[in-house]
């Protein structure tokens, strides 16, 4: 095991470790990657747990766990500790994604209640005016339009509790089939441009893939928002163009941007993002934070036990889906 003993307890707590050390024969438990690979009994790991601040896993890593075979990372991307030496050697691994992007959804879900209910706007209005902003322009939640960028795990999940409030629930992903958004009754929008101009509030899912999707969101798909809507990101701040959004927002104080990821975390002390009244900064606070952290450590439990009793995992990834984890 890799993992600072701050997050240990935080991932695991008393219980679901006595749960886990009772599992497996616990060889090293370590703070650092340096401390693993000059472990007395680095040779004898088989199973690696990681987590957030975990060693990337080099080649010259894996040469000193040579039976190393299987890696749970109780978090979400593996991109960071999983390169190609991991995938070449044929290590399993598992992301504890599915767990964290629980409470994603469930701060999407809250902000699009808030963006519906205009909290954003009149909060800031009725601090600066000192008096109550006209009720005329609150759209309310039945029958508004939410669109979702990209249609994987934190969109999904979305959705499922969208359902629940009676709005138009469109979605935009090239990548999958129409039979993913007809499971989830959503209605799958062909273009990112008509997606843009029909939402009321836009949530960006879209997973940041170097040359691929920086900057998709950018000045001229912005400009499509309609009057007052609302910017939602819990992605990767790169997948917005930040600059042009900056000016977008200086265009149209009738938009608002609620960002719990920007391009650089936090941003840099210039940044119009401080100084926008219509912008909201949250400090990459919806993934998993506190208590909803024990998810994550129960998911890797839950995994474990199926590893020591032969059946199959249930939430691998593989070198071409690990990208896709934002």
């Amino acid at each position: 095991m890799v993992l600072s003993p701050t997050l240990r307890d935080e991932v695991f707590g008393p219980t679901a470790w006595a749960e886990l050390t009772g599992l497996v024969e616990l060889l090293a438990c370590c703070s650092h990657g340096d401390d693993l690979a000059a472990h007395p009994r680095r040779g004898e790991v088989e199973v690696l747990v990681t987590s957030w601040g975990a060693p990337p896993l080099t080649t010259g890593l894996l040469a000193e766990l040579p039976r190393l075979r299987t890696v749970l990372h109780a978090a979400g991307s593996v991109r960071r500790i999983a390169g190609d030496a991991v995938w070449e050697r044929g290590i399993t691994v598992v992301s504890a994604a599915d767990a964290n992007n629980e409470p994603v959804a469930e701060y999407v879900y809250a902000q699009t209640v808030l963006a519906l209910k205009d909290v954003h706007r009149r909060s800031r209005c009725i601090v600066t005016d000192r008096a109550m902003p006209p009720m005329e322009d609150v759209p309310g939640i039945r029958e508004q339009a939410v669109g979702l960028v990209s249609f994987g795990s934190v969109a999904r999940k979305t959705a499922q509790r969208l359902r629940r409030l009676d709005t138009e629930i469109l979605a935009w992903d090239p990548y999958l089939d129409d039979e993913v958004f007809a499971a989830e009754g959503v209605t799958r929008v062909a273009e990112l441009r008509e997606l843009v101009a029909r939402s009321r509030v836009l949530s960006i899912h879209t997973p940041l893939i170097r040359g691929r999707t920086e900057n998709l969101v950018g000045g001229d798909l912005l400009r499509l928002l309609p009057r007052r809507a609302t910017l939602v990101n819990t992605a990767r701040g790169a997948v917005i163009d930040e600059a042009a959004l900056i000016r977008v927002l200086a265009e149209r104080p009738d938009l608002f941007a609620v960002l719990d990821v920007t391009a650089v975390e936090p941003p840099e002390p210039q940044s119009g993002l401080y100084t926008l009244p219509n912008v909201l900064l949250t400090g990459h606070v919806a993934g998993t934070v506190g208590t909803e952290r024990r998810a994550l450590g129960r998911l890797v439990i839950d995994e474990l036990r199926r590893l020591t009793t032969g059946l199959p995992l249930l939430h691998t990834v593989s070198a071409a889906s690990a990208h896709l984890l934002a």
